[in-house]
């Protein structure tokens, strides 16, 4: 049996297009109950992982403001992940076509409120670090000049979420969906054709339209746009041109190896946000085109949806993963007079200078491997790290004669003091 719903447009009364929505059969009846509690169980253990590793392994991270942004996401993860568990479970008892139903209205009015919360603080929050990104990297990761963004983006989370999901609880607009309750008129269309009497909710076509073009904004528009921004910001930083030759040399080499960083890790970072949600707005673009509601890609959007706290986990330690420190060979001739040793440190331009210094002063130049690090997210602190001062080369306030003789850069290249 087939039901046909005719979606109105929000200005005018004219019908714009007709959606068929089959009653799902049995087999797609047990994947509405059945198939996304396991993604939801790992998400779950994934997101409680993360808190735990924050709170309880690592406090000491939490002095960084990434971090922060990092916990308050999985805290969102975490009952995002419970609701998609209980799925069918919390709707009311009864309800037709869904394996499972045994709740009732106030069941289904909490899992639905915290789910319309959680289903855009979760990807508000993983935008917000594009944003903080900007910030941290053009300010050399130093946060007293950006810790007041904090406050607003846990006040932007609260502003996207809260008065969307209030009004839905008071207006009875949460009722069963496809896999869990939400935002949903009842019965699913009642709104939208005249012969069918609403029992719950209604009208609400313009509302639902501003969630979801704050949902695609927040998803889709705002974190390459930051992204982008920031890339801008390192490839036309501006060079003094007082600066010596020597020091605009390294500083562009800083240059081009962070944004190639750059590139790799914002393409994670998005590949990894974008893939749990775009088979969902696919699924309602099918609908659009075709005409036609497909429980099975409904479902398995909602099950890739579920999933994303894992998908989130890996990413926060693999980049975590990216911050590493620089390890330097000493020199195989022992009897060097100018041995330096700069094992397991991390090289910043102060080391830089007096490795050249040493090179002036002897023909002997050790055998160095290194590699440096740089999070766009979490980078180092360190006030002469090159990757914090390569945007701001007027904090360089070392003697530029260090950079001027001999052109030190042949040193650099030649002694191996460059990202590999």
């Amino acid at each position: 049996q087939n039901v046909k719903f005719t979606c109105m447009c929000a200005i005018c009364s004219q019908p714009t297009w007709t959606v068929t929505m089959k009653y799902p059969n049995e087999i797609q009846q047990r994947g509405i109950a059945y198939a996304i509690k396991p993604f939801a169980a790992l998400s779950f253990l994934s997101g409680c992982y993360v808190i735990y590793h924050l709170l309880i392994q690592k406090p000491e991270k939490l002095k960084r403001m990434y971090h922060r942004i990092i916990l308050a996401m999985n805290m969102c993860v975490v009952p995002y992940a419970i609701a998609d568990f209980v799925g069918t479970w919390a709707m009311l008892k009864g309800t037709p076509y869904r394996l499972g139903a045994a709740g009732n209205q106030t069941t289904c009015d909490v899992q639905g409120f915290f789910k319309v919360i959680v289903f855009i603080a979760v990807p508000y929050y993983y935008s917000s670090l594009s944003v903080y990104s900007c910030f941290a990297v053009r300010n050399s990761f130093k946060e007293e000049n950006y810790r007041y963004i904090e406050k607003w983006i846990h006040l932007g989370a609260l502003f996207v979420t809260l008065p969307f999901a209030t009004y839905s609880l008071k207006t009875e607009f949460i009722n069963p969906g496809v896999t869990v309750c939400f935002s949903e008129e009842f019965p699913k269309g009642c709104a939208l054709d005249p012969d069918i009497p609403c029992e719950r909710g209604g009208d609400t076509s313009i509302l639902l339209q501003i969630y979801g073009l704050i949902s695609m904004a927040i998803t889709f528009v705002i974190p390459p746009v930051a992204l982008l921004v920031l890339r801008h910001s390192i490839k036309r930083a501006s060079l003094d041109e007082q600066m010596s030759l020597g020091k605009k040399k390294v500083i562009e080499s800083y240059r081009k190896k962070a944004l190639k960083e750059l590139t790799a890790q914002s393409a994670l970072y998005l590949f990894s946000l974008w893939i749990t949600h775009i088979l969902g707005y696919m699924s309602y673009g099918y609908e659009l085109a075709t005409g036609v509601f497909s429980y099975d890609i409904t479902i398995v959007s909602n099950c890739l949806a579920s999933f994303q706290g894992v998908i989130l986990l890996f990413v926060y330690f693999w980049l975590e993963g990216k911050k590493r420190t620089v390890v330097c060979d000493p020199p195989k001739d022992e009897a060097g007079s100018h041995q330096v040793n700069f094992s397991n440190a991390k090289l910043t331009v102060a080391d830089i200078q007096e490795r050249a210094k040493h090179y002036i002063k002897s023909s002997t130049v050790p055998s160095t491997s290194s590699r440096f690090s740089f999070h766009i997210f979490d980078g180092e602190v360190d006030e002469s790290s090159p990757w914090a001062k390569f945007l701001n080369p007027d904090d360089y306030s070392e003697d530029d004669d260090d950079f001027e003789e001999n052109d030190d850069l042949d040193y650099v290249n030649e002694s191996g003091i460059q990202s590999s």
